[in-house]
Parts: C-alpha cells; sequence; structure tokens
C-alpha cells in the first residue's frame, strides 16, 4: 500500500467508529439544526420523501452528513426574508382592534 500517510488499522478504525456514531445520532444534528424536514431537504437538493427515507434508514452519504452540519450554524436570511412576508402577508389580513 503506497500512501504519503501511514494509516494504522487501529486509526481507520476509530475514524470509521466516530463516523458510525455521527450517523447514529443523525436525529440530534437534525434537531440543532432547527429546520423542518422539507427545508432541510431542499437545501441538501434532494426530494422530501427521500430525505425521510435517509432519515428513518440513517442512511445519509458522507457529504449529506457534512451538508446537515453546515446548517447547525447557518444563518439562512433568505428563510428570515420568507418568514416575516409571510408575517406581513397574514398581519394584512387581520383586523387591527384596539382596545383601550
Amino acid at each position: 500500500m503506497d500512501t504519503s500517510m501511514s494509516l494504522s488499522k487501529s486509526y481507520v478504525s476509530e475514524v470509521v467508529n466516530n463516523y458510525c456514531k455521527v450517523v447514529g445520532n443523525v436525529d440530534a444534528i437534525i434537531e440543532q439544526t432547527g429546520y423542518k424536514g422539507k427545508f432541510i431537504a431542499k437545501k441538501m437538493g434532494i426530494p422530501e420523501s427521500s430525505y425521510y427515507v435517509k432519515k428513518r434508514n440513517k442512511s445519509f452519504t458522507l457529504s449529506e452528513i457534512l451538508r446537515l452540519v453546515d446548517l447547525m450554524d447557518e444563518d439562512d436570511d433568505d428563510l428570515e426574508d420568507e418568514y416575516l412576508l409571510k408575517l406581513c402577508a397574514e398581519c394584512e389580513n387581520d383586523e387591527i382592534i384596539y382596545d383601550f
């Protein structure tokens, strides 16, 4: 085996075990993002149904896990703007009643 870095069996085993722990706790990662499944699926570029299957089976790929981790700290201005527009639209439809 010719590699620029010597990888011991114990090191590789430790990395794989840690990855398995992360995949096993994917629900906690998803919860920490604070986002709903539909939004996460959209950000990951996969159909919502595929997202839920992957979540149930804990079958996310490495790149998908990394994307979930990125979502944990992401400030999404588009989401914020969408929420504010929705809130404003709801306010326009409500009658304001002043009770003095």
